[in-house]
């Protein structure tokens, strides 16, 4: 499959009469434009982000440090959502790096999640959640899992894409790939149009599916458990049609 490569830095007019850089970029077999509406360089501090679970979350060094460490009473996970709501076509992405010394090797994300029915949203029920992860799958989401996981029919250690729908929990995608490093950085990428997402680990497609929900507008929340990470650059741009 292609790789991911910037071909072209284009300036347009905004709505507002402002400038804005476009950027024309390869995904798989396709050439998108486009804008960026978001960015988070960690360098400052945590005011756009909202944290639910008990793993440790901190800014290290111009760093999102995430430390979600094994012991012997059971997960420790975090939920770490961006307090911004996005909608329509758009690409996230974000640079992550696993500690030699994790317990697992994993990072998921939550894409375009909201509330089900009428009433408050996420960052506002956020203090009736202890991070759980079955507590997301009564939420509306696009659920993106990648993570090494053993795969019995050929007795090996692979790292595993799946892709779910919520609320429910259901399983639309799922394939198998060459194990994640530990102290490696990945760039991953997810090109969203609802209802399809495709996925992107260091520039090569892994995952991919069309939902049959359209889910409109929502958050975007990186998850782990048993897990220490950094993130960094994570970004979100308009794609324009």
């Amino acid at each position: 499959m292609k790789k991911i490569a910037i071909l072209l830095l284009t300036t347009v007019l905004t709505a507002e009469g402002l400038k804005a850089q476009v950027v024309e970029r390869i995904f798989g077999e396709e050439k998108l434009s486009l804008e960026e509406i978001f960015y988070e360089d960690f360098e400052q501090d945590l005011s756009n982000w909202q944290v639910e679970g008990d793993a440790g979350v901190s800014l290290q060094y111009g760093f999102l440090d995430v430390d979600g460490p094994a012991g012997t009473e059971g997960l420790h996970a975090a939920t770490i959502w961006c307090r911004r709501t996005f909608s329509g076509p758009q690409v996230v992405e974000y640079d992550v790096r696993m500690a030699d010394f994790s317990f697992q090797a994993m990072f998921n994300i939550f894409l375009l999640a909201s509330m089900p029915g009428e009433g408050p949203g996420i960052l506002e029920t956020g203090g009736q959640r202890t991070g759980q992860y079955t507590e997301y799958h009564q939420l509306n989401n696009y659920l993106v899992t990648i993570l090494n996981q053993n795969r019995p029919e050929v007795k090996r250690l692979l790292c595993r894409v799946r892709m779910r729908l919520n609320p429910g929990f259901n399983l639309r995608h799922e394939s198998w790939h060459l194990p994640l490093q530990y102290g490696r950085v990945y760039h991953v990428a997810y090109v969203v149009r609802p209802p399809e997402v495709l996925v992107f680990l260091d520039d090569v497609q892994v995952g991919g599916c069309s939902y049959e929900t359209v889910l409109d507008q929502g958050l975007h929340g990186l998850r782990l458990w048993n897990t220490h990470s950094v993130y960094d650059n994570f970004r979100v741009s308009r794609i324009i049609e």
